[in-house]
């Protein structure tokens, strides 16, 4: 029982899918005939646009068969005989779906031998430019019709060459070509599109050359076909066209687009990959069963120039007609890389308002730096001012004593001079001390008149030592006023450093000053102050001012340095931080020893000269 229904369902799938299967199993089938031989670039290009569009649309279902009359070069009647039969022959028992003709040859060929290689099949017929011949066509033979326009063709050359006034039309001998030539001439005639035009024929390939070379300059060329020449040379019209528009003198201009990279400007024409595209569009309507598409239907043209042509013959591209397909493109660098470009712009745009800033700040910088020094030297007069106020009536003092000894030893001297018996070796020891405190005036007024003077701090090579005993000098009779006393322990011969005298005593003295000022309230005896020079380890010259006062206090140790932070009652803070500026500003350093054990130690480092 089950292998019953087991053979009944069988039964029933098969006579369901019979006819399905059979249809898959049974392939339609397409004859190609091409007029040409199978290497030319026009039969190459139509036979891909036509295997891509049936492949694509119905691939697996349809088998393609190719055949090439080549009867262009070749064109006898016993040529055209033996072709037939070997067709009949080969194609007897295939049942084919469609027949196709590329070229009026193949075309011609076909119908004038339709009932014995196509009786009942539909026939597609593409690059055939002219059907009148062939008319009145039968309703089952369809094609596309190229126009090959050449009127269009001369007005897209006057478009790119506005000031040429002649076009010479060239076509070679053979039948195919003096047809071509018989066309152009009933379409163009002697003027059109705003050229004189003239036809050139009848010549070998050499005599084409020449011709072509020998064109003045307001000329434009158009070759059509040159399968042939007057000596019976035969060619592929690329190949000849190729020759030519090498020699030729102004630029050369074609109605097929094979001739594109045979050294050919522009034209107004359909490619032939879209020939072939077209006619595989027929060709699946037919074997879909639709047969309502037109007999004849126009190839799509456009105009195409080749771009590497456009630059060898300087054509301004502006001129080129909006539309235009243009081959062989090479973009400008703008083009390719417009946005790397913008962005490399958009950071070197960036970095110039960067570094223009950097620059606009740095200068206000110089400038702020500037001021600021000028406001550092004038504070630092204004505290030198300060301090010699400070030392005003120690310094008349000063003066007062070598002054008032000059005036001594004048008088005495003036009353041994009298005397005549005076004691010449005596006068001449009261002249000497008349000098002696007279360099001791001077050295008191020159010192006074440095640090009152203004001025840029220019560093000089000085003698740390020197500077000490220089600014203990200045300031001994204040020192003595005060009851403080001072000792200098001076360093070894080569404590030279690179400073201003002038701004360096300043700090010296600040600092003496301030060590009796912290001593004032003990006694006269334990008041003293210690200068020290050394060389330290790290190469610095180090200056240090100890005193053996109650040294600073440990909540204001990190504040001292600080302006307006002081411990007197009538100071205003500003010493120190003016010290310590100075001081930096020579490359130095000014601190407190925080090691010290009883009273304050400043230090001031400096580098060596």
């Amino acid at each position: 029982m089950r292998f019953r229904c087991r053979l009944v369902v069988a039964t029933f799938l098969l006579l369901v899918f019979a006819p399905a299967l059979a249809v898959a199993a049974s392939p339609q089938r397409i004859l190609v005939i091409y007029e040409n031989e199978s290497t030319l670039i026009a039969v190459v290009e139509i036979a891909a646009g036509l295997r891509e569009r049936l492949e694509t649309s119905a691939p697996g279902h349809i088998e393609i068969y190719t055949e090439h009359l080549d009867t262009v070069r070749f064109p006898s009647a016993e040529r055209r005989k033996q072709l037939t039969d070997d067709l009949v022959a080969k194609y007897r028992d295939m049942q084919l779906d469609v027949v196709l003709a590329v070229g009026p040859g193949a075309l011609r060929f076909l119908l004038d031998r339709r009932d014995r290689l196509a009786s009942g099949v539909p026939i597609v017929f593409g690059a055939v430019r002219d059907i009148s011949a062939f008319q009145p066509l039968p309703a089952d033979v369809k094609g596309i019709v190229s126009r090959f326009d050449v009127s269009k063709t001369l007005q897209l050359a006057k478009q790119l060459q506005p000031q040429a006034k002649k076009a010479v039309v060239l076509s070679g001998s053979s039948a195919f070509d003096r047809g071509w030539e018989a066309n152009a001439r009933a379409t163009l005639g002697d003027h059109h599109a705003g050229f004189d035009i003239e036809y050139l024929s009848g010549l070998s390939l050499d005599g084409f050359k020449q011709a072509a070379a020998a064109l003045p300059a307001d000329a434009v060329l158009m070759i059509l076909t040159v399968f042939e020449d007057k000596d019976g040379q035969r060619f592929v019209p690329r190949d000849a066209t190729d020759a030519i528009a090498k020699a030729a003198s102004v630029p050369v201009y074609t109605v097929y687009s094979s001739y594109f990279g045979a050294n050919v400007l522009a034209g107004h024409v359909g490619t032939f990959q879209m020939i072939g595209s077209q006619m595989g569009d027929l060709v699946l309507q037919l074997l879909q069963g639709d047969t309502s598409a037109p007999q004849a239907s126009p190839t799509r043209e456009a105009d195409l120039v080749d771009w590497r042509e456009i630059r060898r013959w300087g054509i301004d591209r502006n001129l080129i007609p909006a539309g235009t397909q243009i081959l062989n493109y090479e973009p400008t660098a703008w083009e390719r890389y417009r946005l790397p470009i913008l962005l490399a712009l958009s950071v070197i745009a960036a970095q110039t308002l960067t570094i223009g800033a950097l620059l606009f700040q740095n200068k206000r910088s110089r400038r702020l730096e500037e001021d600021l020094s000028t406001e550092r030297l004038e504070l630092a007069h204004l505290s030198r001012r300060s301090q010699l106020g400070e030392l005003s009536g120690a310094l008349a003092h000063e003066l007062a004593q070598p002054l008032t000894s000059i005036l001594a030893n004048a008088e005495a001297g003036l009353r041994l001079a009298i005397d005549e018996t005076g004691d010449r070796t005596e006068i001449k020891e009261i002249f000497d001390d008349i000098i002696a405190d007279d360099k001791r005036a001077a050295s008191v007024i020159a010192q006074l008149r440095s640090m009152m003077l203004k001025g840029d701090a220019a560093l000089d090579v000085l003698d740390l030592n020197e500077a000490v005993r220089a600014t203990v000098a200045l300031a001994h009779a204040e020192l003595v006023a005060r009851r403080t006393e001072v000792t200098v322990v001076e360093g070894p011969s080569e404590a030279s450093v690179k400073a201003n005298l002038v701004q360096l005593q300043q700090v010296i003295l600040n600092l003496l000053l301030n060590a009796a000022d912290a001593m004032e309230t003990m006694p006269p005896k334990q008041r003293k102050v210690e200068i020290s020079v050394r060389k330290r380890e790290d190469g610095f010259r180090e200056l240090a001012v100890a005193d053996a006062g109650p040294g600073i206090p440990p909540a204001m140790r990190a504040e001292v340095f600080k302006p307006f932070v002081t411990t007197k009652k009538t100071g205003l803070g500003l010493g120190l931080a003016i010290c310590r500026t100075i001081i930096e500003a020579q490359g130095g350093k000014l601190t407190f020893d925080d090691g010290a054990t009883h009273g304050a130690r400043a230090v001031v480092a400096l580098p060596p000269a």
